[in-house]
Formats: structure tokens, sequence, C-alpha cells
């Protein structure tokens, strides 16, 4: 029984062992790894990087991603893990240099920014009109509302529809104007509930 014993301390040790003595670069480039994704993302998003900068720069993490599977899975030494660090190093240094660096097409980056702020913008005021819509739809159908109150209710969707997509047209809604549709379309939904 002792012996037995003894054969399952000895392996359970030396895996224990062998955790502690692993280089905590593994741990260490894990978390550097993913801070390094997530701010390319939020360069992305805030308009530091293009989509061409980013593409480029999520290559070379995923490259260096395959190198460190690779030291991961064959217990590297700390020697070993050095030159990974520095390339490591070099891509966050890259990273900074074309975040500061002024873009030859930071008008263009602008351009797309409004065009995408207007584009997010202009989907979430649509999804509160399409489901206000459907729910209009709904409570037409059932019959809970005559037909001079379920026109009514329609065109004032129709002018909250075109008040939106007149402001979109040319530029970005502000934040003002987003409130007051906000407004519109919550005094619309409060009406459609009293019916329901």
């Amino acid at each position: 029984m002792k012996k037995i014993l003894l054969l399952l301390i000895i392996p359970v040790f030396t895996v224990v062992l062998i955790q502690c003595v692993t280089p905590p670069q593994r741990w260490r480039a894990e978390d550097r790894m993913f801070a390094f994704q997530q701010r390319i993302g939020n360069g992305l998003a805030s308009g530091e990087l293009t989509s061409i900068e980013t593409q480029n720069l999520l290559a070379k993490l995923e490259i260096t991603r395959n190198d460190y599977t690779v030291l991961r899975e064959r217990r590297a030494t700390q020697e070993e893990w050095k030159p990974f660090l520095r390339r490591l190093d070099d891509l966050e240094r890259e990273a900074d240099r074309i975040s500061v660096q002024p873009s030859r097409v930071d008008e263009k980056r602008v351009d797309e920014k409004r065009i995408e702020e207007k584009k997010i913008e202009k989907k979430r005021i649509e999804d509160r009109m399409i489901a206000l819509q459907r729910r209009l739809n709904e409570v037409i159908t059932a019959g809970r509302l005559t037909g001079d109150q379920g026109r009514e209710y329609q065109l004032k969707l129709d002018v909250i529809r075109k008040v939106v997509l007149q402001r979109v047209k040319d530029r970005p809604i502000t934040q003002g104007e987003r409130t007051e549709i906000s407004c519109y379309l919550d005094s619309l939904e409060k009406d459609i509930s009293t019916v329901l």
C-alpha cells in the first residue's frame, strides 16, 4: 500500500515542480500578447490605426503566437525565451511608432470614422424603429387599435424615420439630436404600450 501511495505522490510532485520551474516568461508573454491584441483593436476603433495597419499587426502577432506555442510545448529554457521576448518588444515598438506617427491618410481615416459612426448610429436608431414598427403591426393585427389610431401612430413613426434619414444623410447625428430622437421614440413606445 505504501509503495502504491509513493508511486502516486512522486508523479504529482514532479508535475508541481515542473510547473514551478516553468519560466515566468510564459505567463508574461501570454499577458502581453493578449494586451497587444486589445490595443490593436482599440487603435482601430479610435482611428489611430487603419484597417491595413491593423491587419499587418495582427498577422505579425499570429506569427509571434505560433512561435510562443512552439516554445511553450517544448518547455524552453530561459535563454530560449529571450529572442522571443525581444521580438515581442519589437512588435510593440512598431505599434507605438505606427500609432504615434501622423499618417498620410489622416483625412481618409476621419472620413472612414465618420461614415462608420453614421452607420452605427443609424443602425441603433433603425433597430429601435424596426422593433417599434413590429410592435405597432402586432397591436394593429391583434385589433387593439382602431384604423385611425393605427394610422396616427404609423404617421408619427414615419415622421421620426424621415427626420432620422435627413439628419444622417450628410453627417453623424450629434448627441443632442440622438437624445431628441430617442425621446420621440420613447414617447411613441409609451403611447403604444398604453394601448396594450
